[in-house]
């Protein structure tokens, strides 16, 4: 039986896992689908949700942060993106401020959750399980074995794990 969908107006649960997927369209005004993450983020906090997240948050979105700064220079001077990261690595120190001003933002709104050597065992699990890639299954494994079962995602691998409720704006 694969995870419950729910729409971004369905039902809350008390508690709900921010993926990277969700993070980056929150933070991100560009972002597809960044109104509706807003949206989902202020009702939440509007009607005391407790939001969630972990480290692997906090580290996939740096590098969007920083390959979305390194791509844009290689844009506009015709290289890849990591060699514009070999080459100029000043660029990376000047895009932090903006990956630290990000993860303050998330961390005012989430609470971390601990990543324990636990994870990584119940990661490798779910993988053999489900057709998921290692960063959803360490999101998911890290929710889990904090007693959280719901998650915000823009990623439909999720729906594919039994016993977790997806939250997201993206059609069934």
């Amino acid at each position: 039986m694969p995870a419950e969908y729910r729409t971004f107006d369905d039902l809350l649960e008390p508690l709900v896992y921010w993926d990277t997927t969700f993070a980056i369209a929150y933070i991100e005004n560009t972002a597809l689908f960044h109104n509706e993450c807003r949206g989902f983020a202020d009702r939440l906090e509007r009607e005391s949700i407790l939001s969630v997240s972990s480290d692997f948050v906090h580290n996939e979105v740096a590098f969007h942060i920083l390959k979305t700064a390194l791509t844009a220079e290689g844009n506009r001077t015709g290289r890849h993106w990591l060699d514009v990261k070999r080459e100029n690595p000043a660029l990376l120190l000047a895009t932090m401020p903006t990956v630290r001003a990000r993860r303050e933002e998330l961390d005012r709104i989430t609470l971390q959750l601990p990543i324990g050597d636990s994870v990584k065992s119940r990661a490798f699990g779910l993988m053999q399980r489900y057709p998921l890639l290692p960063t959803d299954a360490y999101h998911i494994a890290t929710a889990l074995e904090s007693g959280v079962t719901t998650f915000a995602t823009l990623d439909a691998d999720f729906s594919q794990v039994d016993g977790i409720i997806v939250y997201t704006c993206l059609p069934q």
